[in-house]
């Protein structure tokens, strides 16, 4: 295939393979949606669908010196696409996605744990790569998309991207002789990052342990005022300031205390829904934990509240206490 074939080709498949790559995003953000992940919040940076421009695809096909005996075909990064996290326990979620999906067929072309467990003395460019094609054929955006169309998937924490964004075409796909020097300090770089990262995951864990975490408080808290209140939940991060404040007293069966308490005084329920609309923290599960408090720990909840008193006043109003000064 010469250079003018290989171009014609490419014409005429680049709106396939640009479908493609779109429904790969969207199956991957559906399935964070549907794992309660928000990707606006878990990735760090957009994903968007890449396609490679024409002088790039045939510099790589005849002029690297690449052995390719079919270039068009044995090229699989024709169009990419970039999964962006915060931390390397996050890249692994995102891996797990992609090997889960049925959709597609999935080869991994590069695994940097892999690669560090083959050789651990080695601090280089790090980032996953998988190649997915259609296990079936696939209709998509009203383009029909064949089971040998690739895409490459990148998933890279953002200290990796960051490492990758500075050095990958500067060294690593340079045809210049790079100092010593240099190849010492990116080595050095991407050692610090590893530092870095496992520092901050080590972090994180201890910041997401916990009763609260242990025992699904929020979520259970969540479920329970969605099936006694038959409203949902909106909850701000003051209920998190709550929970801290009152921690020691969280146990696994709180809710089941909780809910023992809406039965004995059903109605909490009721007042709850009559002022759902223009209080916002009847919005949020945490009032029922509130409720929970002023029932039976109402001295240490009065001395160590962490919010507004009003708050405090309403709900003592609501369940017939008398707060203390």
């Amino acid at each position: 295939m010469n250079e003018n074939t290989f171009l014609e080709k490419w014409n005429s498949e680049e709106p396939i393979y640009k479908a493609w790559g779109d429904f790969i995003v969207s199956q991957i953000l559906d399935s964070l949606n549907e794992r309660g992940i928000d990707p606006n919040i878990f990735l760090k940076i957009s994903p968007k669908v890449r396609i490679k421009d024409q002088k790039s695809l045939i510099d790589k096909a005849y002029y690297r010196n690449k052995p390719y005996t079919n270039p068009y075909d044995e090229i699989e990064d024709k169009v990419g696409i970039r999964f962006v996290v915060l931390l390397t326990e996050d890249v692994a979620s995102i891996c797990e996605i992609i090997k889960s999906n049925d959709l597609w067929t999935t080869f991994i072309a590069r695994d940097f744990e892999e690669e560090k467990s083959k050789d651990p003395l080695l601090f280089s460019y790090q980032s996953m790569h998988f190649i997915l094609r259609p296990r079936h054929e696939v209709k998509f955006n009203h383009i029909t998309i064949p089971t040998y169309i690739p895409c490459e998937v990148q998933i890279r924490t953002l200290l990796q991207h960051a490492h990758a964004e500075l050095t990958h075409d500067a060294v690593y796909k340079t045809t210049n002789k790079i100092k010593p020097t240099v190849l010492r300090t990116v080595a050095k770089c991407m050692a610090l990052i590893e530092t870095t990262d496992s520092f901050f995951v080590e972090a994180t864990r201890d910041l997401n342990s916990g009763p609260i975490t242990e025992f699904k408080i929020i979520e259970r808290l969540d479920s329970l005022y969605l099936s006694k209140i038959g409203l949902h939940s909106h909850n701000q991060k003051s209920s998190l300031i709550v929970f801290d404040a009152f921690e020691k007293f969280i146990s696994e069966e709180l809710i089941e205390n909780i809910e023992l308490l809406l039965n004995q005084h059903p109605y909490l329920i009721n007042r709850i829904k009559a002022r759902y609309s223009t209080i916002s923290f009847y919005q949020q599960s945490y009032v029922l934990f509130v409720y929970w408090l002023l029932e039976n720990k109402k001295y240490v909840t009065c001395s160590e509240w962490p919010l507004e008193r009003k708050i405090l006043e309403y709900l003592a109003t609501d369940i017939g206490i008398g707060l203390i000064n």
